[in-house]
């Protein structure tokens, strides 16, 4: 399923260079991105939709028994407060280098894309079914849409679902010097298993987010939540 989503704030982007710490990983350009709850809720709708359904088809090839992965966004929590901060993180990651366009839709050839820089993410939702992971939807990043731009030191833009926004413009005389002394260091590891099958929305982030964790490998899903309490009966059938 092909999504873009809402503008959100990066976090620990391995957009310009690959994550070379993990180079065994199908997760070597990533980001992490901070979308407010509010805006999030209708990409959080296309993710629980599309688990269900994989799940209903393993249910229909005969599998018996299914079990619930993590799902690839969680809330943000303050790292000083343990609060929530009213944001949803959720996780991209691809083998191959992302496209970048600026916010009028210029491919952007050169870039050192920092976090705290404001993107639109283009991407795949993939189904997974493993046994040791269990049912689950992966994230994969095709192509980023910068709307402001932080920096440290082919295809066009219309492929990809993006629309021009107000904001940053690259140009080829843009500094790609680090101005910044932000550490560009993520420790997680986000382990996805191999994808079964693929398918086919503006908003401003709030305050700077705070650093995240990896899910718990526990299903993320709340009793009053109709496909929640869907995804739930499907693994407890």
């Amino acid at each position: 399923m092909k999504i873009t989503t809402p503008t959100g704030i990066a976090h620990y982007p391995y957009i310009s260079k690959p994550d070379e710490g993990h180079q065994y990983s199908d997760g070597k350009f990533k980001v992490d991105l901070s979308i407010p709850e509010e805006q999030a809720e209708p990409l959080i709708k296309q993710i629980k939709e599309f688990l269900v359904e994989g799940m209903k088809a393993e249910k229909a090839k005969g599998k018996k028994q299914l079990k619930q992965a993590p799902l690839p966004f969680k809330k943000e929590i303050d790292k000083e407060t343990g609060e929530p901060t009213g944001n949803i993180i959720f996780k991209f990651k691809s083998q191959y280098k992302p496209h970048v366009f600026d916010a009028k839709k210029k491919l952007m050839v050169d870039h050192n894309i920092w976090g705290g820089s404001e993107l639109k993410v283009n991407g795949l939702l993939y189904y997974y079914s493993s046994p040791a992971i269990g049912s689950g939807i992966s994230m994969r990043l095709k192509a980023v849409q910068v709307i402001q731009y932080v920096q440290g030191t082919s295809d066009g833009a219309d492929s990809f679902d993006f629309e021009e926004e107000e904001g940053f413009v690259f140009t080829e005389s843009e500094d790609a010097e680090s101005s910044s002394t932000e550490e560009q260091v993520d420790v997680s590891v986000n382990v996805d298993a191999a994808p079964a099958a693929e398918e086919k929305q503006k908003a401003k982030p709030k305050a700077k987010p705070a650093p995240v964790e990896e899910p718990e490998d526990v299903p993320v899903v709340s009793s009053d939540d109709d496909l929640a309490s869907e995804i739930a009966k499907l693994v407890g059938e």
